[in-house]
């Protein structure tokens, strides 16, 4: 049986808990983005794209233009 923790011990792992789960977070925002930056490609390929999308996602349109639309990069604004 492993020995009762400290507070250091305590300390640490909370602060190497914290720690991954900044990583999961920023990786999890990360592979949304890209997949949602993908579907907004996709989606413009022909008339009715969307729609199709949708079917394949088992969702619904207007969830679509939602998601393509939060996840859009900066990159894409226009600098006036």
């Amino acid at each position: 049986m492993p020995p009762r923790p400290d507070d250091r011990a305590r300390t640490e792992l909370q602060a190497l808990v914290t720690e991954a789960s900044k990583r999961r977070d920023a990786e999890r925002l990360r592979a949304e983005t890209e997949f949602w930056a993908e579907i907004d490609r996709l989606q413009r390929r022909y008339h009715g794209a969307q729609q199709d999308i949708a079917d394949a996602l088992g969702i619904k349109r207007n969830q679509i233009l939602r998601q393509t639309k939060r996840y859009r990069t900066d990159q894409t604004t226009s600098t006036d």
